[in-house]
């Protein structure tokens, strides 16, 4: 089960900031205006901003543990689709990589590379470096609460690695192939990486629910809701 405990990141917070400027070791940050974030996305606004340190703090352990179940369960189905289709494959080595098994550590290694990517991606449509600081520190505090989450690989090594992405295109197809990599996908992972590029182009809806879900819904409910 991917859990975050609130205990955790209190005790921990000071681990779960890194460098000031956010994702700046990694793939470039965009210069986007807050006025120029794509129509029919989530606008965060002032009211949106935690008004205690508790407050913050439970938001964060249900959006860092929202996200992390989203991305498994989209996972999980695009690789059941993977398996349903692996016959479609003339190749028979194809179709018995398309049919692995993954054993913990591979699964949630993709994991942990998808929702890093995810939390980069939702900077960028919140308007990047020009974001409101008080959203920048929540995003900087939930990219290193995922190393609670999903203790390796940490955080700032996976984003590091795509130091070269210059362009949103570069940065997807990097990351699925890097994600079929940590599945053990070996040398297929650049045939199977288009299968898992959606889980970044088509779950913008996704992401901006969720980040919605953890700002504005009502704190009881953020406490009381099921993370499993």
């Amino acid at each position: 089960m991917l859990w975050l405990s609130i205990g955790q990141i209190q005790c921990n917070h000071r681990r779960c900031t890194f460098v000031p400027a956010l994702f700046s070791q990694g793939p470039a940050m965009s210069k986007v205006k807050t006025d120029q974030i794509p129509g029919g996305l989530f606008r965060v606004r002032p009211e949106h901003c935690p008004k205690t340190k508790q407050e913050k703090y439970k938001r964060l352990h249900f959006y860092v543990s929202r996200l992390g179940v989203s991305v498994s369960d989209l996972l999980m189905e695009t690789l059941l689709d993977l398996r349903r289709t692996a016959y479609q494959y003339q190749d028979p080595t194809m179709q018995q990589t398309a049919l692995k098994a993954f054993n913990d550590e591979e699964y949630t290694n993709a994991v942990k590379e998808l929702l890093c990517i995810w939390l980069h991606m939702e900077a960028m449509d919140q308007g990047g470096d020009s974001m409101p600081d008080w959203l920048l520190a929540f995003l900087r505090l939930a990219f290193g609460a995922t190393d609670i989450l999903i203790p390796h690989p940490r955080a700032m090594t996976v984003l590091n690695a795509y130091g070269s992405c210059t362009n949103e295109e570069a940065l997807v197809k990097e990351a699925a192939f890097k994600a079929c990599r940590a599945l053990g996908f070996g040398d297929a992972a650049l045939n199977f990486a288009p299968q898992l590029a959606p889980l970044l182009v088509q779950t913008s809806q996704t992401r901006q629910a969720i980040l919605q879900e953890s700002l504005v819904m009502p704190l009881e409910q953020i406490i009381s809701y099921p993370l499993s």
